[in-house]
């Protein structure tokens, strides 16, 4: 599917918001990726979009493998292959083994998995298939993170299905090069 609104440039942007472009190359150090110029449609809410992200890529506490094991799966189910492709990389940068990426569908079973991952995963998979989040898996959630780490994942996973809900309705692709390691 082709995009179904315009990629931004700085420039397409109304001079009083051509800041949120700025403060996001400087926190970043690079340029706004296709899901971000789509949402550059309405400046307001790509600041706020942008703040948001930073924070739970870069403020929270909850392991950073756990954190890329639950979007990888929001990911999956939900088709977005722009997220799914990104963090695929992302995932291997924050030390997710390549083996628990293939294995993502078959993640109750698969060795590759310790109990916690397994836990994180079925935590993201529940609430994005059917938003309702049972007591077991939420509990089994407890059994290692504390409350805030919940939140934590509990966030992260809510923003990216939300993310997911962007880029496939909207049909943000991917940059040219961009492609899983």
């Amino acid at each position: 599917m082709a995009a179904r609104l315009p990629y931004l440039t700085r420039n397409d942007l109304p001079e009083a918001d051509r800041g949120i472009w700025d403060d996001f190359v400087k926190v970043r150090s690079t340029e706004p990726g296709h899901i971000h110029r789509t949402v550059a449609n309405a400046p307001n809410l790509l600041r706020r979009f942008v703040d948001l992200a930073n924070e739970l890529r870069n403020g929270t506490q909850l392991d950073p493998k756990l954190r890329e094991l639950a979007l990888m799966t929001v990911g999956r189910l939900t088709g977005a292959d722009y997220e799914f492709t990104h963090h695929w990389n992302m995932s291997l940068g924050v030390g997710v083994k390549r083996e628990q990426l293939e294995h993502l569908a078959d993640f109750e079973t698969s060795p590759a998995f310790n109990d916690h991952e397994r836990a994180v995963i079925r935590y993201a998979v529940e609430a994005t298939r059917d938003v309702k989040v049972t007591d077991a898996t939420f509990n089994a959630l407890r059994g290692f993170l504390d409350n805030r780490r919940i939140m934590d994942l509990v966030m992260n996973v809510a923003f990216y299905n939300s993310v997911a809900r962007v880029i496939v309705p909207c049909g943000v692709e991917l940059e040219p090069g961009a492609k899983k390691n």
